[in-house]
């Protein structure tokens, strides 16, 4: 005998097929399986991370179950570890100036070429060429380039016509510099390509009417060009920001952090903590603390580009 449906199930029916069929939520339905998914696999080594940094663990004494309970020592001594908050300064002062550089010649070379001439697609392919290079083999050429007898000692010496010996990567300032320059080198390129797909996607009538009005050049661009790559501006400042943020491979291929530990990055000092002195726990600690400094890096950095959407909305007309 066939089971029969009483009304309220009919309702329910009608109900779920009604919240089925709405767009909000068919929209958000079939993503569901893949973002518990990625959110699983995102949550357990996270979880795992946070009771690691609690426990006082090292690979040499044994399996981490059986590591004895540290609370918040680890948290306490990396907040008060001087190497660690000097990581975290370096990596921010890198970071500085190197996305500061890359804007700057980004930008400038975005001006030069964002307009319509013979060769542009040329010119556009070998700028971005840098990029396309994968950072072991910008760290060797650097490495080559940079030695005391290498090729920029030699032309320095040509110039100034006395026998220049720059210790590029075994003095702290001039180590410092090298990993900048060839961070600048690698990814300027970047910069650069988003500034020229913001040039190029402006609107041409504000630029054409300020000129009827007869202003110059740099009144156009300042007054009319530049608020509007504002968006574009902070775009590839976060971008570049978050990347220079977690640089590792650069300051390791040219110098290994060196001199001593003048470019450790933070990327550096949690890799020799936790695969060098076997300080598992203590790197776990340090790592959910940059976690929650990043984090509220990446909230200013998507604060400023809601404000400056909000502000290009209320110019538009």
């Amino acid at each position: 005998m066939a089971p029969t449906s009483t009304p309220k199930d009919s309702e329910l029916r009608v109900t779920l097929r009604q919240w089925l069929e709405r767009e909000s939520v068919f929209r958000v339905l079939p993503l569901l399986p893949v973002q518990l998914l990625i959110l699983s696999l995102l949550a357990v080594p996270f979880l795992l991370t946070i009771y690691i940094s609690l426990l006082r663990w090292r690979i040499t004494r044994g399996f981490w179950t059986a590591a004895p309970w540290g609370g918040v020592t680890n948290f306490v001594e990396a907040l008060t570890d001087e190497d660690f908050l000097y990581a975290v300064l370096r990596t921010f002062v890198f970071a500085g100036f190197a996305v500061a550089f890359e804007l700057l010649i980004g930008f400038g070379l975005a001006l030069l070429t964002y307009r319509e001439f013979r060769g542009r697609r040329v010119y556009l392919t070998v700028f971005l060429i840098p990029m396309m290079i994968i950072p072991v083999v910008v760290g060797y050429d650097f490495s080559m380039l940079l030695v005391d007898t290498g090729p920029l000692n030699s032309v320095l010496s040509v110039l100034t016509g006395q026998d220049v010996r720059i210790r590029w990567m075994s003095d702290y300032r001039t180590a410092q510099v090298a990993v900048v320059l060839a961070d600048i080198w690698q990814w300027t390129p970047l910069t650069f390509l988003i500034f020229v797909s913001g040039l190029s996607a402006l609107p041409p009538e504000p630029i054409k009417a300020a000129r009827v009005m007869g202003a110059t050049r740099g009144q156009v661009f300042r007054h009319v060009q530049l608020p509007l790559l504002k968006p574009v501006i902070v775009i590839a400042v976060v971008i570049r920001a978050m990347e220079a943020l977690k640089i590792f491979d650069m300051p390791m291929l040219l110098t290994q952090g060196g001199p001593g530990n003048a470019t450790e990055t933070l990327s550096i000092f949690l890799w020799r903590n936790a695969w060098v002195f076997n300080k598992i726990s203590y790197a776990a600690a340090a790592s959910l603390l940059v976690l929650v400094l990043f984090s509220g890096v990446i909230f200013l950095s998507i604060w400023l580009l809601k404000r400056e959407r909000a502000q290009l909305e209320e110019v538009r007309p």
